[in-house]
């Protein structure tokens, strides 16, 4: 092919251009999408219980009395736990808590039935790794809540032999009662909250990591005065080469939400339009930054090594796992300029809370900024570049 540009220029001369080099890089692309396809069906897979359930603990018998037995018992039946080993020595649960094939034991202790008989204060004792901290908070507050129900059946049980009413016993073992109520993802399921952030995650990896490649590409070739001469001018040359990118991110991410809430089901109790709306707005946004890292990066290298910076720990600063408003200053600042942030706002809102279309209209204004302010800087950046490339030739 020629360096003079041919008579056959515009858009369409510089689409057919793109599909010919996509045809060039085709085991490429194809190795890129089962990435990311196998990349997202692990994810829905390993979160496919949605909860937390028996969970390995151990427990250390110093009482062996019916009573503890039935403590014991209670433990197990509890959802997120499942006693798989009752064990004699503390210093053999420790190792077994080490090598991460329990993830907590408890002690209950000597004379556990004599002290809950006679009314006194009995401890028992349990041992976790706040190093799986999701685990450990898990198995926490369901052992709280056994211990707690075991607790109070014993007081009351007390009572009761004192002569005093169910009723009585009730209210005077417990004369104020807190009952919580959860409004939005009530049975916590890690599903609602860490398969529909991570899938978009994903894909805005994807997005501007080609995006970046494709044009970056340009540039390292010395091809960028061609391609801008093909086009005829820089915005078909930059809607040639983004074209497909966002046809074939917008059809994934179309897949991702048909496979969500049509074939899984999920419920929402927002508007689904919005959502589609805000996730095809989140690939835009990204196509558009990565015409930025691509055109400003003097090497294709550094601006590959910059859009992975910026989007792999995305998913952390989201605000979805950790508050946003909990951390330091400069976290949050690069909290802002995360589209991601902006969309999964908007999706929590209209999936989980049923938030109103006024609510989240400002995430959708915020994701359109991400698109309209930064593209002429970077149409601008790429013109000038190819123009030079060209001249240099």
């Amino acid at each position: 092919m020629s360096d003079t540009p041919s008579q056959d220029t515009g858009f369409t001369a510089a689409l057919k251009r793109e599909f010919l080099l996509y045809r060039a890089r085709a085991a490429d692309i194809l190795i890129s999408l089962s990435v990311l396809a196998i990349s997202m069906v692990v994810v829905s897979s390993l979160f496919s219980a949605g909860t937390l359930r028996d969970m390995p603990i151990a427990v250390i018998d110093q009482d062996n009395s019916s009573l503890s037995r039935t403590y014991i018992r209670m433990l197990d039946a509890s959802p997120e736990m499942e006693v798989v080993d009752s064990l004699v020595s503390p210093l053999e649960a420790r190792e077994l808590l080490e090598q991460a094939s329990i993830y907590a034991f408890v002690v209950v202790p000597k004379d556990f039935r004599k002290d809950l008989k006679a009314g006194r204060q009995t401890t028992v004792v349990a041992w976790h790794s706040g190093q799986f901290l999701t685990v450990s908070g898990n198995i926490m507050k369901s052992l709280t809540a056994v211990t707690a129900t075991m607790s109070a059946g014993a007081n009351m049980t007390a009572l009761e032999m004192q002569g005093e009413s169910r009723f009585a016993a009730d209210v005077n073992f417990m004369p104020i009662q807190a009952e919580l109520r959860t409004l939005f993802n009530p049975f916590h399921n890690y599903q609602y909250f860490l398969v529909a952030g991570l899938l978009p995650a994903m894909l805005q990896v994807f997005v501007m990591i080609w995006t970046v490649y494709l044009v970056g590409l340009e540039f390292q070739n010395g091809t960028a005065g061609k391609w801008q001469a093909t086009a005829g001018n820089v915005v078909n040359a930059v809607m040639a080469k983004v074209l497909p990118i966002f046809v074939l991110s917008s059809v994934i991410g179309l897949l991702c939400l048909i496979w969500l809430f049509a074939i899984a089901a999920w419920p929402i109790a927002g508007s689904l339009p919005l959502l589609i709306v805000a996730w095809i707005l989140m690939i835009a946004a990204y196509i558009v930054l990565g015409l930025v890292f691509a055109c400003f990066a003097p090497k294709l290298a550094t601006a590959l090594s910059v859009a992975v910076f910026f989007t792999a720990p995305a998913f952390a600063y989201a605000g979805v796992t950790f508050p946003q408003q909990a951390m330091p200053l400069l976290a949050q600042f690069w909290t802002y300029i995360l589209p991601i942030k902006s969309l999964l706002k908007l999706q929590i809102e209209q999936v989980e809370i049923g938030a109103s279309l006024a609510n989240s209209m400002p995430e959708i204004f915020i994701l359109l900024a991400f698109i309209v302010l930064p593209l002429p800087l970077a149409l601008y950046k790429i013109s000038a570049r190819s123009r030079a490339l060209q001249a240099s030739a």
